[in-house]
């Protein structure tokens, strides 16, 4: 990729270049390539409207609204954590299906501050986000991302989720409404270096609000590696020193393009009394370098999965998120 790879990692686009050089150009030059991309003002229409709303605003106008709420004790919502039977295991937060009011009740509450639980929107039952006001698809690339469109996501929350490296299968589009997200990636040409794992799934269960209980299931996960992008262990995970890690800052109105399999951990911020809200589009673009990087992460990870043999150190044991 030498000559090919925008100095800081991301190339810098703007709204009327996509809207004068069409979808196709968009694909050649960034998710063919496996080239992330921010897009100045692509989500400009949504966040000037959006992004004045007061929490009693955001009330009023999609309470009555159905979305998929994620309940945790912890910021990070998905982490890992030590286990006493399989050595590291992955969280994962609690889901309902709510009304859009009972989450504000729930940010209105207070607890997110406190420390004592945390929630955030992750998902709609909506088909195309219309109830909300939203796009069905971003602005002039429905003919690259319609025709195999995987799912949309309404992200929704208070400043503070920590969404902790991960990789995603398919080719994504994020559009920034309310606030901002810090994007920090690795770049998978050197994947080694983030540790790739598989990991077995611990569920959260909410009793009560910030009470839990939790299981592990037959589940095993396979896009968290073990390394921790912003407090790395060198002693533990010495190939990080070699990683190709660097930031990008997507204000609202803006957009992020991320191809496939690109690590990423997302810190979400907003002003106080506002919310964080963005928007995400997936879908499989097919590029070539996709699947030279689906090829190499099926063939390079660490088995986290094996219960823990009395007297003897797990391998993944300390590898915390």
């Amino acid at each position: 990729r030498t000559g090919n790879f925008p100095p800081g990692g991301v190339k810098k686009l703007h709204v009327d270049m996509i809207r004068e050089k069409g979808a196709m150009w968009v694909h050649h030059t960034t998710f063919a390539r496996s080239i992330p991309a921010l897009v100045e003002g692509l989500s400009g229409e949504w966040a000037s409207k959006l992004g004045r709303w007061s929490l009693e605003e955001f009330r009023r106008q999609w309470g009555h609204l159905s979305v998929v709420a994620a309940y945790s004790p912890d910021r990070r919502f998905n982490y890992g954590a030590s286990d006493a039977v399989w050595g590291r295991v992955l969280m994962s937060p609690d889901r309902r299906q709510v009304q859009f009011s009972n989450f504000m009740d729930e940010v209105i509450s207070g607890r997110s501050e406190t420390g004592e639980e945390f929630i955030s929107v992750q998902q709609s039952p909506s088909r195309d986000f219309s109830e909300f006001g939203l796009p069905a698809f971003p602005p002039y690339l429905e003919e690259l991302v319609g025709p195999t469109l995987q799912a949309r996501n309404l992200w929704v929350a208070t400043p503070g989720k920590v969404s902790v490296l991960h990789y995603d299968w398919q080719d994504s589009i994020l559009m920034q409404i309310s606030g901002s997200k810090r994007f920090t990636i690795i770049d998978p040409a050197r994947m080694q270096t983030a540790y790739p794992c598989v990991q077995r799934m611990k569920q959260l269960h909410r009793v009560a609000p910030g009470k839990y209980e939790s299981t592990v299931v037959e589940r095993e996960i396979d896009n968290f590696p073990l390394v921790n992008v912003t407090h790395p262990d060198f002693e533990r995970h010495p190939l990080f020193k070699d990683a190709h890690v660097f930031t990008v800052e997507v204000h609202a109105g803006d957009a992020l393009f991320l191809p496939a399999y690109w690590y990423h951990q997302v810190d979400s911020f907003a002003e106080p009394g506002k919310l964080n809200v963005a928007v995400n589009y997936w879908y499989q673009g097919h590029s070539l370098a996709t699947r030279l990087y689906r090829t190499f992460r099926e063939n390079l990870f660490i088995n986290c999965t094996f219960p823990v043999t009395p007297g003897q150190a797990h391998i993944c044991r300390d590898s915390m998120l």
